[in-house]
């Protein structure tokens, strides 16, 4: 079930790559913060310094790039063009980094100014691309299973940036306490309502496409998004810890039909992008199975810390970094098509050298740091791991970049 794409619809480059160059500065603090904080940040999840440096790779890494990947997505996907995307990106990404900042400051040294100013930013900034967002979903007449996982998705979002606003605001004392009994919700919503859909609208499209896959299955594309709004639904209505087992079901699923659409890919030859997808479904299965031992007070402190660790490091970075060094090169590419004679492939503009590089850092980082849960002292090779590979994948992106405007401006007459 292979979905039509407009790329004529597509906003200008500056548009998604704002967010997508800015994204690997937030992998680069949290690993600084690994290096600062040491045993503190493993001693338990709810400590301040690993709350901040959970904030910093979902709020700032993952957000960043999920909101230009959507300014993208959307009106090449069915035509859901939002309204004027060069005026739009500039509030949504001054606020989406500012309230990431200000929550992991927030967090990290207990400030109510920081919690209050955070809320303000981010809040704002997600309000303003939700509701334009939801704006041009409603007008599409589009009913491909990408748009109907986004029109869930974006719900999902904003429900996630209320609940946390919620709980950043009791810290700071001036909200009731009673928003911080949502913690596993906001969680769910978070990793599950917002980035697994969203992850899975994306696959939809890009994994056939660059991975030369199979297009994913109609049964599962027509009923995931909706199961897994129901299960969030269900753990939330039943507030208790074996109510959340369906929806870590279907998230395995999802990994599992991913991995399969992989194995029966139509080309031998498999690059970085295609390891890195690999890799995180294979991490996102891992997490699910500590998910589910640490519902079940199997492995102490460590096994829900170790869940988080494959959940968001193994499974939505890898994602995601696959995912950029595929999209960045290819929207330039598109871009510079109609403008520049010889344009070279997509592959010539990435460094084959600092890939194989990242590749090896990011996967010895997810090791490093699931030990890192047994035994503290790895995470500070942990932490200078992250901050490595956080360099390479903002050198590659910034070459791509670079490149790209070469290119444009050897081909203007002078």
């Amino acid at each position: 079930m292979m979905q039509a794409m407009s790329f004529e619809q597509a906003p200008p480059p500056s548009v998604p790559l704002r967010f997508f160059l800015t994204a690997p500065l937030f992998l680069l603090l949290a690993g600084a913060l690994l290096l600062v904080d040491g045993e503190v940040v493993m001693a338990s999840r709810w400590t301040p310094a690993a709350l901040a440096l959970t904030h910093l790779m979902t709020a700032g890494f993952m957000l960043q790039v999920m909101l230009g990947a959507l300014f993208q997505l959307m009106p090449v996907a069915a035509g859901a063009n939002l309204w004027r995307p060069r005026l739009l990106a500039l509030p949504v990404h001054v606020g989406a980094v500012l309230g990431a900042l200000l929550l992991a400051v927030g967090f990290h040294h207990q400030l109510a100014w920081a919690y209050q100013a955070a809320v303000l930013a981010l809040g704002a900034g997600v309000m303003v691309f939700v509701v334009a967002a939801l704006v041009a979903l409603w007008r599409s007449p589009a009913t491909s299973p990408s748009m109907t996982a986004l029109r869930i998705a974006l719900p999902a979002f904003l429900l996630t940036v209320v609940a946390g606003g919620g709980m950043a605001l009791a810290r700071a004392g001036t909200a009731d306490g009673q928003w911080l009994t949502l913690t596993s919700t906001h969680v769910a919503l978070g990793l599950a309502g917002w980035g697994t859909i969203l992850v899975a609208a994306t696959g939809y499209l890009v994994v056939p496409m660059f991975q030369l896959t199979p297009a994913y299955p109609g049964w599962f594309v027509r009923r995931f998004a909706g199961a897994v709004a129901l299960a969030i639904a269900f753990g939330a209505i039943v507030a208790r810890a074996v109510a959340w087992i369906p929806l870590l079901g279907l998230i395995a699923l999802f990994a599992g039909v991913t991995l399969d659409r992989q194995r029966r890919r139509r080309r031998a030859k498999v690059d970085a992008t295609f390891r890195f997808w690999r890799l995180g479904m294979i991490c996102v299965l891992l997490a699910c199975g500590a998910a589910l031992l640490a519902i079940f007070d199997v492995g102490g402190n460590a096994m829900p810390i170790a869940a988080g660790v494959l959940a968001i490091l193994g499974g939505f970075v890898s994602v995601i970094v696959g995912m950029l060094y595929k999209i960045v090169p290819f929207i330039l590419w598109l871009y510079l098509q109609p403008r520049v004679q010889g344009v070279p492939p997509m592959t010539r503009m990435l460094n084959e050298r600092w890939l194989r590089w990242h590749e090896g850092v990011h996967g010895a980082t997810i090791m490093v740091a699931v030990l890192a849960t047994v035994w503290w002292p790895m995470v500070y090779p942990a932490g200078g791991l992250l901050m490595a590979g956080a360099g390479l994948l903002g050198a590659q992106l910034w070459r791509v970049v670079q490149r790209a405007r070469a290119a444009l401006k050897k081909a203007q007459p002078s």
